[in-house]
Order: structure tokens, then sequence, then C-alpha cells
């Protein structure tokens, strides 16, 4: 018997991205029963109007708001934490303003996992909405690949983090663990700080099947992406077993860029020394290779629902590493103090 759910969304000014997405959640198709709550952190645009507006057509939406202050814990974890709290309903299911299903069985798919009662936690697999052009590219493959990792970890291990936009969490555990107590003078990485401290292989399930997928508006700016990233590598810091973690993340772009080097430098020794056979022949392997490597990412890709990436693969594998470094640059020259809630 699926169970009953509550679907938790936040959002801060929002109003357009909630007009687009919102009635895809109220209108899900779920046999278990569900609610919607809507959690309001000081919107100062027109977001508790349109509200207002479906709150008499959706009789299982709920909107309240946070107060303006809070001094011992981000406004985005007062907003979680009052959802958990009022929320009517055993599984509570985390989501944002700018996410819709891709399915209208989300929540049956999400909620077949939580009919164990071993299970504490349901993880999610979040992707950006379809675009075009290069920054799109890199933004979707960057959010494909690291949530790849992710699955491949929780298969063995406890889970490392999870996408906040797409997590299904029990309210009772939630309250005994004291919730997002850990590091609450954090702005961001509330539910991943959350998941990655009470994870266990036994209380943790992750669904990656296309009709649990959810869609978020991609990024308009890459700053704003950027400073995602940035605000991540100190989330990260919080984390158990981050170096164990850091290591099998590491093993994929080693296993591109140390074949790479070997190439280039086998090259340049055989041009210096009048040498071509041996170039050719580790240029030839190098190649099949990166072959072998684009077919596996893109099965592992396929499992996820995804549409393969055939071309500009072997450049998005070689990039990763410098995008990955161009985010601890960033987090590495940031204020430390930019992280932390400031208190008004």
């Amino acid at each position: 018997m699926l169970p009953a759910i509550s679907v938790v969304v936040t959002t801060h000014n929002q109003s357009e991205a909630l007009r687009r997405h919102l009635p895809q959640i109220l209108e899900q198709e779920y046999d278990g029963g569900f609610e919607v709550i809507v959690v309001d952190i000081n919107s100062t645009d027109d977001t508790l109007t349109y509200l207002e507006s479906l709150e008499g057509t959706y009789t299982n939406l709920r909107v309240i708001s946070t107060p303006d202050s809070a001094r011992n814990i981000s406004k985005l974890r007062m907003a979680l934490t009052l959802a958990f709290r009022t929320a009517n309903n055993e599984w509570v299911m985390v989501t944002q303003a700018d996410c819709e299903p891709s399915s209208p069985h989300w929540l049956t798919s999400m909620g077949k996992a939580c009919q164990s009662e071993e299970t504490m936690m349901v993880l999610g697999y979040t992707r950006y909405a379809d675009g075009k052009g290069w920054l799109w590219l890199r933004y979707h493959f960057m959010r494909i690949w690291q949530q790849m990792l992710h699955l491949q970890w929780t298969k063995t291990h406890p889970a490392y983090r999870c996408d906040g936009t797409n997590l299904c969490y029990r309210r009772s555990f939630f309250l005994n663990h004291k919730g997002f107590a850990d590091d609450s003078n954090l702005q961001l990485g509330a539910t991943d700080i959350m998941v990655n401290h009470n994870s266990t292989l036994a209380n943790t399930q992750y669904v990656a099947c296309p009709e649990a997928i959810v869609m978020q508006d991609t990024p308009r700016y890459y700053r704003k992406w950027l400073q995602e990233r940035t605000f991540f590598m100190e989330t990260r810091r919080h984390f158990h077993n981050r170096m164990a973690y850091c290591m099998h993340y590491l093993r994929e772009p080693l296993v591109t860029w140390v074949p790479t080097i070997l190439m280039l430098t086998t090259m340049v020794w055989g041009i210096m020394n009048g040498n071509i056979v041996a170039p050719i022949a580790v240029f030839t392997l190098w190649l099949a290779l990166i072959a072998y490597q684009t077919y596996r990412i893109n099965k592992q890709f396929a499992a996820m629902g995804e549409q393969p990436i055939w071309g500009v693969m072997p450049l998005l594998l070689h990039l990763v590493l410098v995008w990955d470094i161009g985010a601890w640059l960033s987090w590495l020259f940031t204020n430390r103090q930019t992280f932390q809630k400031k208190y008004i």
C-alpha cells in the first residue's frame, strides 16, 4: 500500500516559476493520498496572491510563511523545518518552486520505495530542463555526471549527498534526529548534510527510473551555476566519509586524463626522436579507450533515462576536472563569512 505523502515546495519571489510548475505537482496521479505544502520565504512579489488563488481550486494545497527573521538557523532551514513539523503525513517529499515532475506518476515511483519499514529516506534524480547551447550542455552534463557517481556510491555505501529538489524523508526520523541541527549556520546544504549524517546502507534507497525524474529550470547565468558549486565546496567540508568519496569521484577523471597525458608525452617524444611508430600506436590505443569510455558513460546515462551524448563526450570528460578545479578555486578565494547565515 502506498504511503500518504506531504510534498514541500520552498519558494522566495518565484511566482512565475510557481505558475509554470506547481500545477504539475498538485495534479499528480497518486493512490496513496498527498498534500502539497508551499513554504513562502518572505516573498515581496505576488507569490502569496497567486497561491491564495489556487487554494480555492486545490483542496490538497496548504500555504505557510516563515517568520521575518530567525536568529539561530538559515531561512531555508527554517522553511523546511516548519514544513516537516506541520506536515500531516509520515513521508515528506522536498522540492523547489523552479522544479516540476517529468511524469504524473512521479509520486507513485517514489512512494513505492517508501513502503519498507526500514527505509528512512528515498533519494531521487533531478536534471535540468532541455535547452540549447554550450552553457546548457555544460550544466546538463555535470549534473548527470555527479548524480551518476552518487548512485554508484549509494549501491555499496551510505549516501554521500542528495539532490534537495527530489528527496523523500520520514518525518519521524527527521524529528528524532533533530532535523537540520547540524551546521545550522550554513546558508545552503541543509538536505545534503542531513542525508550525509543520517544515511545507512539499510535505511536509504535511490530511485533513478525515468518516471521519478524531476526537471529543474536551467540557470540563466553562469555566475549562478558557479555560485551553487562554490557553496557546495563549503558544504562538503562538513560531510562524513569525504575523503573516501573524493577518491571514488576522482577515479573517473584520472581514467581520462592519465592516458591522455601519456599519449601526448609519447607523441612529443616521438617527434623529437624521429620515431612515429610509437606515437601512432599509443594514439590508436588512446582513441580506443576514449571510445570505450564514451560508450560506458552513455550506457550509465541511459539507465538513468537520459539521452546519450556522443560527439563532444570526450571533451566533456576531460573538462570535468577543469571545472571542478575552477569551483574549488572560487571557494578558496571566497570569504568564509559568505557561506554563513547573516544575522539581522
